[in-house]
């Protein structure tokens, strides 16, 4: 990535807003790739980029409290962005997918937003939404170079699992409104979620795919896993690449199901709703979602070929469907999950049989906020002796680079392998 002096080229010539974002491979260090930022908007006085670029780390100087801090223009191969200490980071490695807006004529970015008229995404580069105030940033990706970046068997900095799958291997992405009594979002009565749907979609008669949940997490919703994610491409590579069978997955929103919660806007600082409890998504998912999606969508109506899986709170709602919905799906992904004790424990699994004969599979980053949580929930399956596949990325912290990485391997090691597990699955 080039160093901050080189990142934007701003021009103020023109009457109304335009973009642009261009990677260029340099074949040069530090990363073997630079990114240009052009940005036109005659009525402003100053432009920032909101959500930044922020400093690098390495393993050695890098606690769950404190980073390096380097400039870009230090980066060396192997340093990686992580979210503790000082500064807030929210985005990948070099390689990887970057998010961004631009702040205009902004004092304090927290009250800088859409509806403030300060906060603008790249009018080029418009992020995938269902309506305008679902995303607040647009995205990009950067390849991977491994002369510049470092690439180790399964512990790479590389993200190319990201990129876009070549033309005629490409699924679908797109937003669904659906029926939801009681939905506040986007409309009364009528709630959304993102689905992809696999190239191989509607060209085999009668065929019923295996059905995917990824659920987002606190502060999130159904659009993050494509946006900051890229959930479609990785689902892409994961078909082309033969290591899950062609698959559609669902991505649903967990904020304003219904009235019971002030309503939840995205990206505003200033007005953070709470989220519903994992029990009450649950429920309304049950009556409402899950039965929309089958009776809409050609998906396989039985557990051996359904999953649920999320990130952070999303892992929260994942094991409320493992240990409340058990029947419902044969394989779970927790990724990062904030779930907290009591776990699962003999008693829990003499009375419900099923927790014991699911694919299971823990992932969570080395410097992840969350990092005790999942080990508790790992104690517990291990104190049962279940075999289950787990994954700590070991320049992961609570970001979206660990969960694209879990999402990737979760694919790769557990998704629709036979169970129960043993000790070669995923190898």
């Amino acid at each position: 990535m080039a160093p901050y002096s080189a990142l934007t080229a701003l021009a103020l010539s023109a009457s109304l807003a335009a973009g642009s974002v261009t990677i260029r491979k340099t074949g040069t260090a530090p990363t073997g790739y630079e990114v240009d930022f052009k940005y036109t908007n005659a009525s402003a006085n100053r432009i920032l980029i909101g959500g930044g670029l922020q400093p690098f780390t390495d393993q050695f100087h890098t606690t769950l409290r404190s980073s390096a801090l380097y400039d870009p223009k230090d980066y060396k191969a192997g340093d990686f962005y992580v979210r503790v200490g000082r500064v807030d980071f929210h985005h990948p490695l070099p390689s990887g997918v970057y998010s961004f807006a631009y702040l205009v004529d902004c004092d304090f970015a927290p009250r800088c937003s859409i509806d403030t008229g300060k906060l603008f995404v790249d009018p080029d580069l418009p992020p995938f939404r269902n309506t305008e105030e679902d995303q607040v940033a647009s995205t990009f990706q950067v390849p991977f170079d491994p002369a510049f970046q470092l690439s180790t068997g399964a512990t790479p900095a590389d993200f190319d699992y990201g990129l876009s799958a070549p033309e005629g291997e490409r699924g679908t992405i797109k937003t669904v409104n659906y029926t939801s009594p009681g939905s506040i979002h986007p409309a009364p009565d009528v709630h959304d979620f993102s689905i992809y749907l696999p190239a191989e979609y509607g060209t085999v008669p009668g065929k019923k795919y295996p059905l995917l949940y990824m659920s987002h997490g606190a502060g999130g919703n159904g659009a993050d896993w494509e946006n900051l994610g890229r959930a479609s491409a990785i689902l892409d590579n994961l078909i082309r690449e033969g290591h899950i069978e062609p698959t559609v997955a669902v991505m649903p929103s967990f904020y304003n199901l219904d009235d019971s919660l002030p309503k939840f806007v995205y990206g505003d600082a200033t007005n953070r709703a709470p989220p519903p409890t994992a029990q009450h998504v649950r429920e309304n998912y049950v009556k409402y979602l899950f039965p929309w999606v089958e009776s809409h969508y050609d998906v396989c109506d039985k557990p051996s070929c359904r999953a649920f899986s999320g990130l952070s709170l999303g892992g929260r709602l994942t094991y409320e469907m493992y240990v409340n919905a058990t029947d419902m799906f044969d394989y779970y992904g927790f990724f990062s999950p904030a779930a907290s004790a009591p776990f699962v424990d003999a008693a829990a699994v003499a009375a419900n049989p099923g927790l014991a004969q699911k694919g299971l599979y823990v992932g969570y980053g080395l410097y992840d906020s969350v990092f005790d949580l999942a080990r508790g929930l790992q104690n517990a399956f291990d104190g049962l002796d279940f075999e289950y596949i787990s994954r700590v990325a070991p320049y992961g912290s609570h970001y979206w680079p660990t969960w694209q990485d879990n999402f990737w391997w979760f694919g790769v090691t557990a998704l629709w392998k036979p169970i129960p597990f043993t000790q070669e699955t995923g190898r």
